[in-house]
């Protein structure tokens, strides 16, 4: 059984964990598919929105530490420093977040430690209402990883944040959504249909303008408001030569949605 399903539909990559018997702790073969996917989905034209989820309910319960769990190392790289094992996990999650795609995270049962990392470097969350969070890492004597360090307290707050790592509890749904965690919460018989809902509207979008709009948000915290108008005329210089700008002109004059093509 793949550990990691992958599903392309009108231009929407669906990501699922496949280990549900392990709450889908991720393993080498995860995060080398994940590899994988990352590589083509950032340069395929075909590929417009990445969609991460998890099989059987669970999200995933993070990083797989059992013995057996990982016995070519935790990447697949072979044995090696944990130094070196969490470059490799932080890269891919830095990939994950620069990726010139727009991606979403669909977090139903548990979603920890690493796998939190993954959920907050997407853009946007939505969770069922039976979807708990937890840093744990305190808890196992572990520092922050997968880069939680920097999107915790950026979308909760440093205080909120300190609170959530010091103590290492569970977070409930509707708290998630309260503090800035997720998005969205929904029924949990709902997610899959509004995942797919609002993965087909990223997919649908004008891929080029959204990655605009993608890197003009996530650098908004370490520009002056100068930089920051002066990259949108930059941004905008750019979408206007798209063909995605001109059919939504078009669209507006022949008042109907557009149909863009990603171009």
């Amino acid at each position: 059984m793949a550990s990691t399903l992958v599903e392309r539909h009108d231009g929407l990559v669906t990501v699922t964990f496949n280990r549900p018997q392990k709450k889908n702790a991720l393993n080498a073969e995860n995060w080398g598919d994940l590899d994988r996917i990352l590589t083509e989905v950032a340069v395929n034209p075909e590929d417009r929105a990445l969609l991460l989820t998890g099989a059987g309910g669970n999200f995933s319960s993070g990083a797989d530490l059992s013995p057996n769990g990982n016995t070519g190392g935790l990447t697949g790289h072979g044995r090696q420093l944990i130094l070196h094992e969490m470059r490799i996990v932080g890269d891919l999650i830095n990939r994950l977040h620069r990726l010139p795609k727009p991606t979403l995270a669909a977090v139903d049962g548990v979603c920890v430690g690493v796998a939190l990392g993954l959920a907050l470097a997407c853009d946007l969350v939505v969770a069922s209402e039976q979807a708990r969070f937890c840093e744990v890492f305190a808890r196992r004597g572990l520092a922050l990883d997968g880069g939680t360090s920097w999107t915790l307290p950026r979308h909760v707050g440093l205080r909120r944040a300190k609170q959530i790592a010091f103590f290492g509890d569970i977070v409930e749904a509707g708290d998630a959504l309260a503090w800035g965690m997720v998005n969205e919460v929904v029924p949990a018989d709902d997610l899959p249909k509004v995942a797919a809902a609002w993965g087909r509207r990223l997919a649908a979008g004008p891929t080029t303008t959204l990655s605009l709009i993608k890197r003009q948000l996530d650098a908004s915290g370490s520009l002056t408001f100068e930089q920051a108008v002066e990259d949108e005329a930059r941004s905008q210089h750019i979408a206007y030569t798209t063909k995605d700008m001109a059919e939504g002109i078009r669209s507006f004059l022949e008042r109907r949605d557009p149909r863009f093509t990603g171009s």
